[in-house]
């Protein structure tokens, strides 16, 4: 009768054993359904930065038809591309291709596109990231659309020294950015958990006074900038939320008038408020110093790169 038990005994522990196996090695897919695709190769792969890692890659025999993927058994959570190729007229123009970024984080994922307008065409069939995250895109894009055509509108008056009509746009401009900000803040409350808050997150701005003058508010921005966002999460390295946040600060240091000697100047004063803010996770440090040498490298900016060696013992 014992005997009889111990097996029992060993064949649960068996089953259980076999099932556990196999319960950590579900593997996730993402489908797409595509219109006007032409005779191109589709490359699926993950981002980090700037940087497309290529994972797989297919084809479709007509314009229309279905491609699917599976993520890698270790696939990471983050910001994925499926690059579909690049137009005819961009082939001529030298323009990059036509691609689709979106949120994996586990969960299996359908879309429906068109080639030709890949972001526009979007419809979403089963995803909770990315219907959190597009549909926050969308209205984001309204919002900061208006923020910008009042603040060109104020940029004009202070033009033309109409400080009456600056006063009288200032309140909308000031009252619309309040309003971003609490809509960012609904968005997180509403999605806590998803990889797509943690981007929503760090695309908060500083709120700029109306009032100010454009220089006044560029250097209102340079020095509020780093108290909106965070660089403490590797989490983020698998998205480009950091490097744009990076290349958006530097824009502002930049003018095209500027002799290069001035714009080394310029970018030597924006790092060195960039790097004390970089510094509170030190795999974030490191992959963000490293696409800052890389940039000024592109740039031909050899002096910047030396600065950055010399003060921050940070290797070329």
């Amino acid at each position: 009768m014992k005997s009889k038990y111990f097996s029992f005994f060993l064949l649960i522990i068996s089953f259980l054993s076999f099932s556990g196996r196999y319960s950590f090695a579900q593997t996730f897919t993402v489908e797409l359904q595509l219109k006007n695709q032409p005779d191109n190769t589709i490359v699926f792969g993950s981002v980090k930065g700037d940087d497309f890692i290529a994972i797989d890659s297919t084809s479709l025999k007509q314009s229309f038809g279905k491609v699917n993927f599976t993520f890698p058994q270790d696939a990471h959570p983050g910001v994925y591309r499926i690059n579909l190729g690049t137009t005819t007229a961009g082939k001529i123009l030298n323009e990059p291709p036509q691609f689709l970024d979106f949120i994996f984080d586990n969960e299996n994922l359908v879309f429906d596109t068109d080639y030709k307008v890949p972001v526009g065409n979007l419809k979403i069939i089963k995803s909770k990231e990315n219907t959190a995250w597009f549909g926050f895109l969308a209205k984001d894009k309204v919002i900061r659309q208006n923020i910008e055509l009042l603040a060109n509108e104020i940029d004009n008056y202070w033009l033309k020294g109409d400080t009456a009509k600056v006063i009288s746009k200032a309140n909308d401009f000031n009252q619309l950015q309040m309003e971003r900000d609490m809509f960012i803040s609904k968005t997180l409350d509403e999605n806590r958990g998803l990889f797509a808050s943690l981007m929503i997150k760090n695309l908060r701005e500083p709120l700029l006074d109306g009032y100010l003058t454009p220089a006044e508010r560029k250097q209102a921005y340079k020095k509020e900038f780093f108290k909106t966002v965070e660089f403490t999460d590797p989490l983020l390295i698998n998205s480009s939320i950091y490097t744009d946040n990076i290349f958006k600060y530097l824009v502002n240091y930049n003018q095209y008038d500027f002799t290069q000697e001035k714009r080394k100047a310029e970018y030597i004063q924006a790092l060195d408020l960039i790097v004390p803010n970089i510094k509170s996770n030190d795999e974030v440090y490191r992959f963000l110093m490293a696409y800052l040498v890389h940039g000024f490298n592109v740039l031909d900016m050899d002096n910047v790169i030396s600065y950055i060696s010399k003060k921050y013992n940070f290797p070329q």
